[in-house]
């Protein structure tokens, strides 16, 4: 069986807090434990003890804690307000924070592109209920009020405007969703009257050069996606992130920096819009390669840059991903409002909300084909389909139903669906019923997700099969896992993906019975897997 991938650039996760001290200060296991022997003056100073705290999940007693801490310079009182391992020092704690005004947003992308690729921490840095405070806020911030494209004129040169980035909403959106208080205002780049105001000086021509340079990007923005989807994150990580590199210089150089005129506003519009798409997918492929802390500070930027674009659907996918993080790392209360919060901005862009239409980008959700992603309430039901799973995990079976079969009844019957849209359903769906303790249920979803899945998304269908494998095994059928196992083993070659290697590994181990030996004291290996084309 193949082990488990180096990512692309080389640098591995460090999935634990203490690994992450450990290689900021030099120190070895053995290090680690003659540091505390020396302090508490009664331990046998193992190196086996500090390897359990970082991968069994072991805790430290109190003492050991607080010998550690005491070495560190962190306050004994922080041990009992942030429970081991919360209060090691690993870092900058604050980089996840969401910026809301177009020039903090480009200070943001210009902290995030370059650096956060070399982030290492394996794991999740913002403090609990974080993911959900930024999606309340953005949620209760009014879009930016650009103006329309109709009101600005286009230089005679410029390249003919790509197609819109979600086509209109087919229907009102299902189930009714609680809002926020009333929209407030932000800063915007330009004061006007309202989003159709006209411009309140003349239009400069934007230069031809930067609007050849805006439409290379926003192509490169669904093969990028495909790319992902087909050899894993390892692969895409440093390309996303070196294209962020360029649009960020773009913006902090250009009408970003020097707000005035329409003509000038509307490319930076667009660019925001393809920040936000590259920023989002450099974060997915963090969380693929298990760079948690890095997915953190991408999804942040990546939320900033779609509310600056004034794209609620970019910003409520971007929520869905933080929705997908916040559940495998065990939040799934958080996971929950994160869901609940983008499916209300869905609502208010169906319903119409008085701002300014959605930028004229290109679709970086296409499908294969080159369709576009879908509606917004096909969106919104993979929302809803987030949300059940949430639920399931938190073992409320009757509501993770409800909204499963609400979601469903929008995607299964509606031709209009695509592939993507029914595998991604089929397989939260399949999460659920895993949660749910009920393995012969979550294969027959398992099973459809596989013929939904286009052949270009290898990566999902390889963690897919380990999944199926999981299943199986749960049922007593460990021939029939181990087969699976093997398919799976062959389907992830040339993959990089650490995140299906790690899972298949694991499944591999407890079917040579070997459950406890890996994943760091997560219950079943492989069931945080689930697909994210969302």
């Amino acid at each position: 069986m193949p082990g488990n991938r180096a990512v692309t650039d080389g640098e591995q996760p460090l999935g634990h807090p203490l690994s992450c001290i450990r290689a900021e200060r030099g120190w070895t296991y053995q290090d680690v434990v003659d540091i505390v022997a020396r302090r508490v003056g009664n331990m046998s100073a193992r190196r086996e003890k500090a390897w359990r705290w970082e991968h069994r999940g072991v805790v430290p007693d109190l003492e050991t804690q607080q010998a550690l801490a005491t070495e560190l310079g962190v306050p004994h009182a922080l041990l009992s307000s942030s429970p081991w391992p919360a209060w090691l020092p690993v870092g900058d704690r604050t980089a996840a924070r969401v910026a809301w005004t177009p020039q903090d947003c480009v200070a943001a992308l210009d902290a995030t592109a370059g650096t956060a690729l070399h982030d290492r921490r394996g794991f999740v840095v913002a403090g609990a209920g974080s993911a959900a405070a930024a999606a309340q806020r953005w949620l209760a911030f009014a879009p930016l009020s650009w103006p329309r494209p109709a009101t600005v004129p286009a230089p005679a040169t410029a390249p003919p405007a790509p197609a819109p980035l979600l086509v209109a909403a087919s229907g009102p959106v299902p189930l009714p969703v609680s809002v926020l208080p009333a929209p407030v205002p932000v800063s915007v780049p330009v004061q006007r009257t309202g989003p159709s105001a006209v411009p309140d000086a003349p239009a400069d021509p934007v230069p031809p050069a930067l609007l050849a340079a805006l439409a290379a990007l926003e192509e490169r923005v669904p093969a990028l996606r495909r790319m992902e989807a087909a050899l894993g994150g390892g692969p895409v990580r440093a390309v996303a992130d070196a294209e962020l590199r360029l649009v960020t210089d773009l913006l902090a150089k250009g009408p970003a920096a020097r707000p005035g005129p329409a003509a000038a506003e509307l490319p930076a519009r667009r660019l925001f819009a393809v920040a936000g798409e590259l920023a989002c997918l450099a974060g997915r492929a963090c969380f693929d390669t298990g760079h948690e802390a890095a997915a953190e500070r991408y999804f942040s930027a990546a939320l900033s840059a779609a509310h600056a674009a004034a794209d609620r659907p970019l910003g409520a996918r971007v929520l869905a991903t933080m929705s997908l993080q916040c559940l495998s790392a065990g939040r799934p209360q958080e996971a929950l409002a994160v869901a609940r919060a983008a499916r209300a901005g869905l609502a208010r862009e169906a319903a119409g909300d008085g701002r300014a239409a959605a930028p004229a980008v290109t679709s970086a959700t296409a499908t294969a084909a080159g369709e576009p992603s879908g509606s917004v309430r096909h969106s919104s039901a993979l929302l809803m389909a987030r949300q059940a799973r949430a639920h399931a995990v938190l073992g409320q079976a009757d509501v993770c139903q409800r909204l499963l079969a609400a979601a469903g009844a929008i995607l299964t019957p509606d031709a209009r669906s695509s592939a993507d849209h029914r595998a991604d359903y089929c397989a939260e769906a399949a999460a659920c019923e895993l949660a749910l303790g009920r393995p012969a249920a979550a294969d027959h979803w398992l099973r459809r997700t596989l013929a939904a899945l286009p052949e270009g998304r290898a990566r999902d269908r390889a963690g897919t099969l380990v999944l199926r494998a999981v299943a199986a095994l749960d049922q007593g059928a460990a021939d029939r896992a181990r087969g699976l196992a093997t398919d799976a083993g062959r389907a992830v070659e040339g993959i990089d993906s650490p995140r299906v290697h790690r899972a298949l590994a694991a499944l591999w181990e407890r079917l040579h019975g070997h459950p406890g030996r890996h994943g760091g004291g997560r219950e079943t290996p492989g069931r945080d897997f689930a697909m994210t084309a969302l």
